[in-house]
């Protein structure tokens, strides 16, 4: 059985036939767009394997420390690593698989309605907020459904949408650095795929999908969280308006590249300080009602917040049984925090 928390799922039974059912469609496309990756780029990996190999390598760590620290957005404890990894192989796979079919669909369009001029300038602004955006926002959807205690807020799918957005933007980068090979002549692969890499890293890396799906996500949460559906759906379309403006902009053919980097990054920002300014008010209130009813223990309630804390504590007690305690303990009190936390989003007005 679920129970809920007003409208928030708080625990799913894995063997419930329709989280089973959402489970397995999700990892079906994971495969589907996978295949079509492949398929796609099958030539550029026959031709060149070892910059192709580059390609990959070069955007490891771009995957990697985008990881650590996207998880590290969410406040007081990270979000689940088996729903944060599910978050980046959809960004990665099904997404931008089925992105690559969308785009080349949309694309003729553009050219048939405005013409080969209009449609080289601006097909791919056009064309990249429209389905993108919510081939991605799939993604943070799809951890609702199958994991419906994951996302609880505007924050939760945030970070997990910035996750999405970080699998699709690092799969993206690899093509664009397979298509430079071609681009360039194919006289010096290396340096065609290191130039790509360089470019769509350090200078429009901060403002790219990431950010975009972020904000996206963020309507995500509000969507599960709102009490009243009607507050919730506008919210979630906002959000996802605002994300497709914000892709507009940047593939739009000016070339103010780092401008449009900056806002794009300004806009994440600030929504994610406000978000995260308002949780952490509201934990600090609730750590101190508990304190006040005997719930928690002042130490507790100094120490609940603060990962090095916790760890520090951890750290000091005997391993064994004495260690598991506490571990236990700590997560009791996060659950009580959290669970309160996400009644006061459900229910409270928007601006506090």
């Amino acid at each position: 059985m679920t129970a809920r928390l007003g409208r928030i799922p708080i625990t799913a039974d894995p063997q419930d036939p329709s989280i089973r059912a959402v489970r397995g469609t999700a990892a079906a496309l994971c495969v589907l767009g996978a295949v079509i990756l492949t398929v796609a780029f099958s030539r550029y990996l026959a031709v060149f394997p070892g910059p192709a190999a580059l390609a990959l390598v070069l955007e490891l760590p771009l995957l990697v420390v985008g990881f650590l620290v996207l998880r590290l957005l969410r406040p007081i404890r990270p979000p689940s690593l088996i729903w944060s990894g599910a978050a980046l192989v959809w960004g990665a796979t099904a997404a931008t698989g089925c992105a690559l079919l969308a785009n080349q669909g949309l694309i003729s369009l553009w050219a048939k309605a405005g013409g080969v001029g209009f449609a080289s300038n601006w097909s791919a602004s056009l064309s990249a907020p429209l389905n993108e955006e919510v081939l991605k926002l799939c993604g943070v959807l799809m951890v609702v459904l199958a994991a419906p205690q994951m996302i609880r807020g505007p924050l939760d799918g945030m970070v997990y949408g910035a996750l999405t957005g970080l699998g699709f933007q690092v799969v993206e980068n690899i093509t664009y650095g397979l298509e430079a090979i071609v681009q360039s002549g194919a006289t010096d692969p290396a340096r065609a795929v290191t130039n790509s890499v360089l470019v769509r890293v350090g200078t429009t890396g901060l403002g790219s999908h990431w950010t975009m799906t972020a904000v996206a996500g963020a309507g995500i949460g509000y969507l599960v969280i709102r009490q009243s559906r009607r507050e919730g759906v506008a919210l979630a379309i906002v959000c996802l308006l605002g994300a497709m403006a914000m892709h507009l902009l940047f593939d739009a053919p000016d070339p103010a590249v780092v401008i449009k980097v900056l806002v794009n990054f300004l806009v994440v920002s600030v929504l994610y300080l406000l978000l995260r300014s308002t949780y952490m008010a509201d934990a600090r209130e609730v750590l101190a009602a508990c304190a006040a009813s005997g719930t928690v223990s002042p130490a507790e309630t100094a120490s609940s917040i603060s990962r090095s804390s916790r760890r520090h504590d951890l750290l000091r007690a005997q391993a064994g049984p004495e260690r598991d305690r506490v571990l236990a303990r700590q997560h009791e009190v996060l659950a009580i925090v959290e669970d309160e936390i996400a009644r006061r989003e459900a229910t409270e007005p928007l601006l506090r």
